[in-house]
């Protein structure tokens, strides 16, 4: 089963997202991420739809461009099969979906040997030859053995999407991992962050150490479920300071969903967890972590934005006064500010920005 939805559409939906993983069916949702209305009535770009269904138990996986969108479409089919786990594959709306790109598409036939036959994949709940009982009542006695057997699924989710990714790799020459390192070899700093906004980061980055010489890197998270900690820390422990850009901002919580995975990651990998430790992940210490909400219905995301970023983290390497969370783009206490706003985009290229309210 395919879905395409969003936003209100995506979170009216979520008590039987539960029962779709629970019963271990391999839908895979296209999802237009999109601001959810709260003060005010916006369909644009934002990760609260998604965000909010993040406990569900579905595989997650953000693109930051059209091509990336169709690849991961593939790729979680795919893994969704071989785990028997739900996916999402998430796109950030209007930026990616109403946004004009050139694509390699993939070829029927290809699509038809990477996926396979999902008769041979997929398990029939309603083989008449082989009954199962499900939708059950289960009271006290049973409900917790069947959700904590879940753990089963959720051990082959991580191998079965990395096969998945290294399969299509080899077969299309574009090779994807749980995360996408940029430049960071010699970073002093790094942008973390999902989706769109990411690719801007890179052309950003770019610019930041040609012009300014600070030394900062990327690290862009493709798949949020299954969480890639070990790699997260691995990417990220020998930055002096790194900021975690996210398409919302959830206030009572004690940081943004992201912020807060990758602070119990880093706690993980101190506290030598097993899943660390088997990926060969320790630290002693700790870097400076800074928060960043950026890009809330589609506000524009800017060189100059991830300039003010580079420079706010820096400002905190030395001690000064940085701002743990910020926002960039509007004028707000918490929002820090560049001054400069350099052309980051390639020589000879243009954009150019369309609107559009209640289907005119």
């Amino acid at each position: 089963v395919t879905n395409f939805t969003s936003g209100q559409g995506l979170v009216l939906m979520k008590e039987v997202l539960f029962t779709i993983s629970g019963k271990r069916l391999p839908i895979v949702f296209h999802i237009v991420a999109r601001a959810l209305t709260s003060h005010s009535l916006n369909v644009h770009a934002g990760h609260d739809d998604v965000m909010s269904c993040a406990d569900a138990g579905w595989g997650m996986l953000f693109g930051r461009n059209a091509q990336e969108a169709g690849d991961f479409a593939l790729i979680a089919r795919r893994a969704a099969e071989a785990s028997e786990t739900p996916f999402m594959n998430v796109q950030d709306g209007f930026l990616i979906t109403h946004t004009i790109e050139n694509v390699r598409l993939l070829e029927k036939e290809f699509m038809k040997e990477y996926i396979g036959k999902p008769q041979d994949r997929v398990r029939n709940l309603f083989d008449p030859a082989r009954p199962m009982m499900i939708g059950v009542v289960q009271d006290q006695d049973s409900y917790m053995k069947g959700k904590i057997a879940q753990r089963h699924f959720y051990a082959k989710c991580r191998p079965a999407l990395l096969e998945a990714m290294e399969v299509f790799g080899r077969m299309t020459g574009r090779h994807y991992g749980l995360i996408r390192e940029y430049r960071m070899e010699d970073a002093e700093y790094a942008l973390v962050g999902m989706a769109s906004m990411m690719e801007t980061g890179e052309a950003a980055v770019d610019w930041i150490r040609e012009n300014l010489g600070i030394r900062v890197g990327v690290v862009t998270v493709y798949s949020y479920r299954p969480f890639p900690g070990p790699e997260l820390v691995k990417a990220l422990r020998n930055v002096k300071v790194f900021t975690v850009m996210e398409r919302m901002d959830d206030p009572f919580s004690p940081s943004n969903p992201l912020m807060r995975d990758i602070k119990a990651a880093f706690m993980d990998a101190y506290l030598g967890i097993k899943e660390h430790k088997d990926a060969g992940v320790h630290i002693e210490d700790f870097p400076k972590m800074i928060q960043c909400s950026a890009g809330l219905g589609s506000r524009d995301i800017r060189g100059k934005d991830f300039i003010a970023m580079a420079r706010n983290m820096r400002l905190a390497a030395e001690g000064g006064a940085a701002k743990e969370y910020c926002t960039v783009g509007i004028k707000h206490e918490t929002a820090i500010d560049a001054e400069i706003d350099p052309d980051i985009r390639p020589p000879a290229s243009y954009s150019m920005r369309g609107h559009s309210v209640g289907g005119y």
